[in-house]
């Protein structure tokens, strides 16, 4: 009885397989997904001529921007206005020079009648023809103008100091804009590959399905997985679209300008002693040039709001020529010393002071504060650096296995040996890995340029 029993199990066996063979395979039903066109602006009416027409490195996007960026041209204005105030400034310590020219004549009646010219200053209002000329200097005034044309100094160098920290930072925007096109770019590409790995798995699950080893639902799956993989194309194509208008935006050209970025590396930064970067940057950010120019200016503003009713002492030279002809019948020089002091103003130089004080101590406070986050900055991006590097390397591995990984199950599904669900899941992780690295290697990018511009080194 055992072995008739047997004998019976391999002959039903044999049968279930025979008609197995024979049986087709059921076909699952499935929606293919396509895939659909990415998705382009327009290009504008027109490019500048400095934008070419090939894919650009991080620092031929920051030349760009540097000339064409409308933010520059404020901050170049804001320099021109500091230069002309402090012109303006300075010429109350020089000498000034007033003419005049007129002529005044009376009717019978006793009216004047006069006409003339005056260059700084009135005409001379006696009968006939005139003609002056004054030469006037400040003397003394305790320092009053000086402190004021030091203090439109300040103020220039401040405006200097502005103009190259609005540089810097542009070029630190440019950067971190450009990487991050980078990154959504390459991103595209992990998701065109995962794309193409998909199908090549839903081949094979129909290929399987096909010769009666297969099942039905590993075709489903396969093909779900590929529709995914599209989804994540079309966002990836998104983002890498919004990242390339954010970077033509701060670049100040059009953005809806095409721009293509070159595969460009940002320089390492030799980053091992942090006390050595905190000093280059305390030496080198325009933030501390501009605070210290401001606290500075400041200082003098305070001085000159002191001597605000102190007494000055000025001197005139003139020459005057009158004449009932243009011949000047009459000619005579004068020269005269002149003191002036408002001996009582009602509070308002001791409100200046109060005011000044003030605005001393504020930018004062102000350099504290720039100082600590300039401090700050360089701790921030020293470590961003750092551990960027080391994700690198760790992404690095993470990839190799996990291709190995792919190969593996891959081989293991072919064989009959493992599952489908195996297989895709590995290629999940596939995608993860390389994503993980694209994203590192961009990190390490916007850290070196971040560590540039924390030193001031841009």
């Amino acid at each position: 009885m055992p072995r008739l029993f047997a004998i019976l199990t391999v002959i039903l066996c044999l049968a279930s397989n025979c008609l197995a063979q024979q049986t087709p395979p059921v076909l699952p039903k499935m929606t293919e997904t396509p895939i659909p066109p990415a998705v382009e602006l327009p290009a504008p009416p027109s490019i500048p001529e400095d934008v070419p027409n090939r894919p650009l490195t991080a620092e031929e996007a920051v030349q760009i921007a540097l000339r064409h960026q409308p933010d520059i041209s404020v901050a170049r204005a804001g320099v021109s206005a500091a230069e002309g105030r402090l012109q303006g400034t300075r010429a109350g310590r020089s000498p000034s020079l007033t003419v005049g020219a007129g002529h005044t004549s009376l009717d019978s009646n006793g009216a004047s009648t006069s006409g003339g010219v005056s260059v700084g200053g009135s005409s001379i209002g006696s009968q006939g023809y005139q003609l002056s000329a004054t030469v006037r200097q400040l003397l003394f005034d305790f320092d009053h103008t000086r402190d004021l044309v030091r203090q439109a100094s300040a103020e220039q160098r401040s405006a200097s100091a502005d103009l190259t920290r609005a540089q810097s930072d542009l070029a630190f925007f440019v950067k971190q804009s450009f990487y991050s096109y980078v990154q959504n770019a390459r991103l595209v590409e992990v998701n065109e590959a995962d794309i193409r790995s998909r199908q090549g798995q839903l081949d094979l699950a129909q290929a399987r399905l096909r010769a009666g080893v297969g099942l039905p639902s590993d075709v489903v799956r396969a093909e779900t997985a590929r529709a995914e993989a599209i989804f994540g194309l079309n966002l990836a194509r998104a983002s890498a679209s919004v990242s390339r208008v954010l970077l033509a935006e701060l670049m100040g050209i059009d953005p809806r300008t095409p721009i293509l970025a070159a595969d460009s590396e940002e320089p390492a930064v030799p980053a091992q002693d942090v006390d050595a970067l905190v000093l280059q940057a305390l030496r080198q950010r325009p933030e501390i040039v501009q605070a210290e120019s401001d606290r500075e200016a400041a200082g003098h503003g305070l001085s000159a709001a002191r001597s605000g009713n102190s007494p000055s002492l000025g001197a005139s030279v003139g020459w005057l020529q009158r004449g009932s002809t243009p011949a000047f019948d009459s000619r005579s020089l004068s020269v005269g010393l002149a003191i002036t002091w408002s001996a009582f103003d009602s509070g308002l130089t001791t409100g200046r002071i109060r005011e000044a004080a003030a605005g001393l101590q504020s930018a004062q406070a102000q350099a504290e504060s720039v100082r600590l986050a300039v401090i700050s900055d360089v701790s921030q991006a020293f470590l961003n650096l750092k551990t960027s590097e080391q994700r690198v390397t760790t992404s690095e591995a993470e990839v190799a296995n996990a291709t190995e990984g792919v190969r593996l199950t891959e081989g293991r599904y072919r064989g009959g040996l493992g599952t489908f669900l195996e297989v895709l899941d590995a290629q999940t992780a596939l995608v993860t890995a390389n994503m993980n690295r694209i994203n590192a290697i961009s990190a390490v990018n916007q850290a070196r340029s971040a560590l540039v511009h924390a030193i001031g080194s841009s």
